[in-house]
């Protein structure tokens, strides 16, 4: 797997987390545990793979990753055959899409990448780079400059072009102070009745 594409899964993964937190911590009880309990697993997975440099439990990714869209999709069908709206349920519409989108694209492509690789699980920058390579096996990638360096930027964009509006979609979101009137009062000069009534 890719330099690029292992950052990328780090990133959908902190998307999906910082989206299930600020929709949890509004959301009716139960679903409020499912949600943040999600989003604190998403935001340590991610952290942990960007910080190792490789595909951490590849395997119980690609289930677990499923898990917060088919408690949406559930929650959504069975709110909506009993009369129920997607406000009511505290699951907002928008924001719950592109953290299923998130978590779509994570576990698709580490299944890919589990499918691809010849033992089944994607070999680690560090243990390739440890042990020389053989003579039939392919080299290891390594991240390469500018190809690199694009690859973070179009993720980083994605990622934020994506999430912010899914953030401000949420009840968190609609309580935000709007930008730039952060607390910051205008001066009011007393009148003083002009100079010309001195």
């Amino acid at each position: 797997m890719s330099p690029v594409l292992r950052t990328w899964l780090g990133f959908a993964a902190l998307g999906a987390a910082l989206i299930h937190l600020a929709v949890g911590v509004t959301a009716p009880f139960p679903l409020s545990v499912l949600l943040v309990g999600f989003g604190i697993a998403e935001l340590g997975w991610a952290i942990a793979t960007l910080a190792a440099g490789r595909v951490i439990a590849p395997r119980v990714v690609v289930g677990a990753a499923l898990i917060p869209v088919f408690i949406w999709g559930a929650t959504a069908a069975l709110g909506s055959g009993l009369g129920v709206t997607s406000a009511q349920t505290g699951l907002p519409l928008y924001p719950m899409a592109v953290a299923s989108l998130f978590n779509i694209f994570l576990a698709v492509t580490v299944a890919i990448a589990l499918r691809r690789a010849p033992s089944g699980i994607p070999t680690p920058v560090g243990a390739a780079a440890a042990r020389a390579p053989q003579a039939s096996e392919p080299r290891a990638a390594t991240p390469g400059g500018w190809r690199f360096l694009t690859g973070l930027v179009v993720g980083g964009f994605l990622l934020s072009a994506l999430t912010t509006p899914a953030l401000a979609a949420t009840e968190v979101g609609s309580h935000a102070v709007p930008h730039g009137s952060h607390g910051v009062t205008q001066v009011t000069v007393p009148n003083s009745g002009g100079h010309g009534s001195h």
